[in-house]
């Protein structure tokens, strides 16, 4: 994984379902591939009954992330709610895609798969990191075309577009550099940067992500834009050395709306170690909005 600050990690078997080979990482690719009905950018984790959802629930990943970050939340739900992770090229079912490194590409081709959903009472947007950048900027876009907003945003370990970091061009390094960098940054685990076979497939999608935020740095505003009315929930990690409390603070400048900030032991994947709480978090708030608390 990738976080919006440029240090990356990767899942384990275990944790996050990445497979440990190439064989192993197209097999899942192939078996995790949905009919051709659907669009590409949305994961489904079972079939709904479109009877019974009130509330859809878009999850956005982390750079370098798939839906599969996601997949044990469906859990923490009943029926009334669906959850749909976003998946980008490049990485879980869309592993054999290039990566996409253009961020105008990736918010346009998401409004275009939600403009295909017949959207229930309510839905909301959960990201993480970059995920957190890009579910705002999807919801700008939504907005601007005139096809409404999420009644919700949740944003954790990410800092508003306004406080984001400079550029850092490590995208341009040769891969030698560019894995010693990986190791230097840490959160990715010495077994896979030393798998030079595996690393030679993951490489382009990895610096595709670099390249990708680093150009989006670059483009975003330095003051905030508060062109959105709705609830924005931010979230971090006590000990995330990228994005602290006070940043979290900064995202009340990009809505017309309330801001509520929460805070979690742990640092920047705080989601994955504190997962019941997060997700017990948003489940209870989303609760609170059907019933117009």
């Amino acid at each position: 994984m990738i976080n919006n600050t440029g240090s990356a990690s990767f899942a384990s078997p275990g944790n996050q379902g990445l497979h440990t080979s190439p064989a192993g990482l197209a097999a899942l690719a192939a078996s995790a591939r949905q009919p051709a009905a659907h669009n590409a950018y949305l994961h489904r984790y079972a079939v709904a009954d479109a009877g019974r959802v009130r509330t859809r629930l878009y999850l956005f990943a982390y750079a370098g992330g798939s839906a599969a970050v996601f997949r044990q939340w469906p859990a923490y739900f009943d029926d009334s709610y669906e959850l749909v992770g976003i998946q980008l090229p490049g990485r879980g079912s869309r592993m054999l895609e290039a990566a996409e490194t253009d961020h105008r590409v990736l918010v346009r081709d998401i409004a275009d798969a939600l403009a295909t959903e017949r959207q229930p009472a309510s839905f909301a947007f959960y990201g993480h990191s970059m995920g957190a950048l890009l579910a705002h900027h999807v919801a700008l876009e939504l907005l601007r075309r005139g096809t409404g907003q999420p009644d919700c945003l949740f944003v954790s370990g990410c800092k508003p577009p306004h406080l984001a970091r400079a550029p850092r061009r490590v995208a341009a390094m040769n891969d030698a550099d560019f894995i010693d960098e990986l190791r230097r940054l840490e959160g990715t685990p010495a077994a896979l940067l030393d798998n030079a076979e595996l690393m030679q497939l993951l490489l382009p999608t990895i610096k595709a992500d670099f390249m990708l935020l680093d150009d989006w740095y670059q483009a975003l505003a330095p003051e905030p834009c508060a062109e959105l009315a709705l609830p924005i929930c931010g979230m971090s990690g006590r000990r995330d050395a990228h994005c602290s409390r006070d940043d979290i603070d900064g995202w009340g400048a990009h809505t017309h709306g309330p801001l509520e900030t929460l805070e979690y032991s742990g640092g920047h994947f705080f989601l994955q170690t504190q997962e019941a709480k997060l997700v017990g978090d948003i489940r209870a708030r989303l609760d609170m909005l059907r019933r117009g608390a």
